[in-house]
C-alpha cells in the first residue's frame, strides 16, 4: 500500500511546522487521513499520510480571506472650529 508520495510523521511535522505529537493528534482527531503501518511488536506507532490527504488537510486548514470591513467616513469638523492642541 506504501507509495513514494507517502509522508511519516516526521515529514508533515516539518512541512507544517508542527510537532509530531500534533500531527499524531490530528490523525487521531480525524483531521488528517493516514493509515497504520507499524511494524508487530513495536512500541512506537508509525504511520504513513498520503499526499493527497495532506493537501486535503492544508486545503481545509488554509486562511480565508475576509471581507473588508466598512469604515464610517470621518465626519467633517465645523468651519469655525478650532483646535488647541
Amino acid at each position: 500500500m506504501s507509495t513514494s508520495q507517502d509522508r511519516t510523521l516526521s515529514d508533515v511535522a516539518s512541512e507544517l511546522r508542527i510537532r509530531r505529537e500534533a500531527v499524531v493528534a490530528f490523525i487521531k482527531s480525524g483531521a488528517i487521513e493516514a493509515y497504520d503501518c507499524t511494524a508487530p511488536g513495536a512500541k512506537r506507532k508509525s504511520f504513513r499520510i498520503t499526499r493527497v490527504a495532506l493537501d486535503a488537510f492544508k486545503a481545509g486548514r488554509s486562511a480565508q480571506q475576509t471581507k473588508p470591513s466598512r469604515r464610517k467616513p470621518k465626519s467633517k469638523q465645523p468651519v469655525d472650529f478650532v483646535e488647541y492642541f
